[in-house]
């Protein structure tokens, strides 16, 4: 009897513990929401990028001679004018080159005067020869004087003749010569000229990189020695734009930037030059975009950095829902809503077409036959398209447009009606990656859904 006992209270236990085991597993999940109010608010598209500021106009100003700098005449912030004496480079070498090919040309004027005293003796004597050859001439005919001795007159003439054009053609070679020389020193007056060093343009001296004293050597490359600005008044912004985002970039597009002088200061510019050139760094492939500045009060400096925001497009006081809300919709549609609409009827469907006009297709369109591969899809488009031409209001035909060049979206939200969960096609405009423009303006003041939670209780 006490055995039996026993194996009554092991049955009513195990019984127990089932039914308590079967209550908790039946007991159905609490679903909690987060949510957020559709509301009213300002929506910017804008790129974000970094750049350099530097003058519109600057110069570089080096040596072309190489030498030790005597004179600095100019420092930083100085106005100069064209052809203001910047520095000097010790002259004397280069002077006293000026005076040795100087004297080569003197030298070679005289030998040019010399030689031509030499060339009017020649020709006196050239012209006694002829005279004397003609009289030959003569006493040979009356057989005065014999036949040898009218040759060697012949022959001495021929000599003359021959010194005259030696004369001639050292005359040349000596003006030859003084072409050179007078090159020479011109060569010469040129390099003098250049060991001192002047300003190419009116502008401000950013940069000086040199001290009296110091040597420079050209040899290799042109030494640096200043830096100017034609103004100020006017910066450029040297960006580097992502691959992904210069697309959406034109010329004449207004740029908002910041520097970190003035972190409460806001400064504006404008994009002057997108260059196609690429430029490839660790992988990630940019272009370089040229945004013009006024700097009229003189607070921006060349190479201060600049952050730029580029407005794409923006929206004011326009209905915005959470990025949150449409990730959480894509994924809870593409998990549980296998039906859900694509393609052409996904298009039908954003349109918002009235019952008249959803008969008007009826009749127009014929029935879409199952199978028939791509080009029965196509056809199946083509005819749709056609219809849409004729059946759309002109508000319709510019929404169509706007979702087929991907200006609107269609997409659907999560709404949270009565502490139920409702699915509401949507239409969307622009994002800034928080928040994105709805276009739908009945969803005003509406529950979105933004996460969903379930636990047991």
């Amino acid at each position: 009897m006490k055995r039996l006992s026993l194996v009554i209270i092991a049955i009513l236990v195990i019984v127990v513990c089932w039914f308590f085991m079967t209550q908790a597993s039946i007991t159905p999940a609490a679903t909690t929401y987060k949510t957020d109010k559709i509301s009213l608010g300002d929506i910017m598209n804008s790129v974000s990028a970094t750049g350099t500021l530097a003058a519109v106009d600057d110069v570089i100003v080096g040596a072309q001679l190489s030498g030790q700098i005597t004179a600095v005449y100019a420092d930083f912030n100085d106005t100069v004018t064209a052809g203001q004496l910047l520095a000097q480079i010790d002259p004397s070498t280069f002077a006293a080159k000026v005076v040795q090919a100087q004297a080569q040309v003197d030298k070679t004027k005289a030998d040019l005067r010399l030689q031509h005293i030499a060339i009017e003796r020649a020709n006196v004597t050239f012209n006694k020869a002829k005279r004397d050859l003609l009289r030959a001439t003569k006493l040979a005919a009356a057989k005065h004087i014999s036949a040898d001795e009218l040759d060697n007159i012949e022959t001495q003439v021929k000599q003359v003749e021959l010194d005259v054009q030696q004369s001639e053609a050292q005359l040349a070679v000596l003006q030859a010569t003084l072409a050179a020389n007078k090159a020479s020193l011109d060569q010469n007056q040129i390099e003098l000229n250049r060991t001192e060093i002047r300003a190419p343009i009116e502008g401000i001296v950013i940069a000086r990189t040199i001290e009296a004293g110091q040597t420079v050597a050209s040899s290799l490359n042109t030494p640096e020695l200043f830096q100017l600005a034609k103004d100020l008044s006017m910066m450029e912004i040297e960006a580097y734009i992502d691959e992904s985002d210069i697309g959406q970039l034109q010329v004449e597009q207004r740029v908002s930037f910041t520097v970190d002088a003035y972190p409460d200061g806001q400064f504006n510019g404008v994009i002057k030059q997108i260059r196609r050139s690429a430029q490839s760094t660790s992988g990630v492939v940019s272009y370089t975009v040229i945004v013009s500045a006024n700097n009229r009060k003189g607070e921006l400096l060349p190479g201060m950095t600049a952050n730029l925001d580029i407005a794409i497009d923006s929206v004011q006081g326009s209905l915005r829902v959470p990025n949150a809300a449409l990730r959480l919709a894509t994924r809870f549609n593409d998990n549980s809503n296998k039906t859900q609409r694509r393609g052409p009827q996904t298009l039908l469907a954003s349109l918002d077409l009235s019952e008249s006009q959803q008969q008007q297709l009826k009749e127009i369109m014929p029935k879409r036959a199952e199978g028939g591969g791509a080009g029965r899809s196509r056809q199946y488009k083509q005819q749709l398209e056609l219809a849409l031409n004729t059946v759309l209001t002109k508000q319709q035909q510019a929404l169509r447009l706007e979702i087929q060049s991907g200006k609107v979206r269609v997409a659907s939200l999560l709404l949270l009606r009565d502490g139920k969960q409702v699915i509401v096609p949507v239409k969307l405009g622009i994002t800034d990656g928080q928040y994105t423009e709805l276009l739908n303006s009945d969803l005003m003041g509406e529950q979105v859904i933004t996460q969903i939670k379930a636990s047991s209780k």
